[in-house]
């Protein structure tokens, strides 16, 4: 049938067979797609992602791997003048067939049939979201004028000394490897206030503590001022090159930040961060004294806020805005020995910083890790735990 009434699963199993009949019926060639596309002189591209689609034992990952009908036709065409059989030939043309009718007549584009049948492969699922997420980035990059390989998130949870029923709140955030690449769209920050209070220079009015000696990255230049009760960062330096990038992390400590203890409109602790420029890399870490939150793990959340502002996860209204995520938490033992962080090479000795300003060694704590790949811009990821109620 060539009617596109066949399944996506039949469509993916007739592709596999006639095509493997194809390229194992290349006269003097070998599977390699080095060897096929020499031969047929196509695309050495276009024959690797073939047989790797047409290798796989799912048909959905078989259909969201391969490539479109037209580059099918090109070598099924080319198979055909290096002597491969006629008849081989036409099966293997209905199978393109039926592929294309799938694509026009049940999903309209080859984006949107990737897009449905991802969700049935947890393998096509990650490789199409983090596709489209890559997608994303480099377009918001385009759109917004920057781009940053990371956006750092780490908050350190230690007990407080005088007042035991409270915790004290330590954190290192912002962007590394902060790059500006358009002249005409300064870049504007906006931090909000929280339960703290800011200074006029933009910073919380906790103790802040400086990270200059750890960044791998020139501090970035900016400008600060307050509106609305907000602090508004710009970052408009010169564009320079490729090598222009900058670090704008800061380190801030609060005493007395929490309550130890579980309210009925609080019943969770975490980080939230919605990345405000376009990023490669989201990395969000949760340093906990070990007195702390015993025997609790965390969660992950991610909300789609919708131009709705920022989603507050205490509130069952917001699960409308919740996404679906595979991202895994990851803890990190023992100790804080094996934090390390590739792109902020000094990131250790950054949270040792952090230990010292809570008088507490290293050895006490816990460590929990979410890391996101080309985090959607405006979306709101979330790693909080529950808190205990006494």
């Amino acid at each position: 049938m060539t009617d596109g009434s066949r399944s996506p699963e039949q469509v993916g199993r007739a592709l596999q067979g006639t095509l493997l009949r194809i390229f194992q019926s290349v006269p003097d060639c070998t599977m390699r797609p080095t060897d096929i596309s020499r031969k047929l002189v196509v695309s050495r591209v276009t024959v690797s992602r073939t047989i790797s689609a047409i290798g796989k034992e799912n048909p959905v990952e078989i259909l969201t791997g391969i490539p479109g009908p037209e580059s099918l036709r090109s070598i099924i065409q080319a198979a055909q003048k290096n002597g491969v059989e006629n008849g081989d030939v036409k099966v293997a043309l209905v199978a393109v067939e039926c592929f294309e009718a799938l694509i026009r007549d049940q999903f309209g584009t080859r984006a949107a049939l990737n897009a449905a049948l991802s969700v049935k492969h947890s393998g096509s699922r990650d490789q199409f979201e983090q596709s489209s997420r890559y997608k994303v980035f480099k377009g918001m990059s385009q759109i917004i004028g920057a781009e940053s390989k990371l956006w750092l998130t780490c908050t350190m949870y230690t007990p407080n000394k005088d007042d035991p029923s409270t915790f004290d709140l330590s954190s290192i955030f912002g962007p590394s490897g902060l790059r500006r690449i358009r002249p005409d769209t300064p870049i504007e920050l906006t931090f909000s206030a929280g339960p703290q209070r800011w200074s006029v220079e933009g910073e919380p009015s906790g103790m802040t503590f400086d990270l200059e000696s750890f960044c791998a990255n020139t501090l970035a230049p900016i400008t600060v001022a307050q509106k609305d009760g907000k602090v508004i960062k710009t970052f408009a330096p010169d564009i320079g090159n490729k090598d222009s990038i900058y670090d704008m992390l800061t380190g801030v400590h609060i005493p007395n930040a929490m309550s130890r203890i579980a309210r009925p409109s609080l019943t969770r602790r975490g980080i939230s961060v919605i990345p405000v420029i376009p990023v490669a890399l989201l990395n969000m870490d949760i340093i906990l004294h070990r007195s702390i939150f015993e025997g609790i793990e965390p969660e992950a959340f991610v909300y789609n806020n919708r131009g709705s502002g920022k989603a507050d996860f205490e509130n069952p209204d917001w699960n409308i805005n919740r996404m679906a995520t595979d991202d895994k938490i990851m803890q990190i033992n023992p100790g804080l020995n094996n934090l390390d962080l590739q792109e902020v090479p000094r990131y250790r000795d950054m949270v040792l910083r952090m230990c010292d300003v809570n008088g507490y060694e290293p050895a006490g704590f816990r460590a929990y890790r979410l890391q996101i790949q080309y985090p959607v811009y405006g979306f709101q990821y979330v790693m909080a735990f529950r808190v205990p109620s006494r």
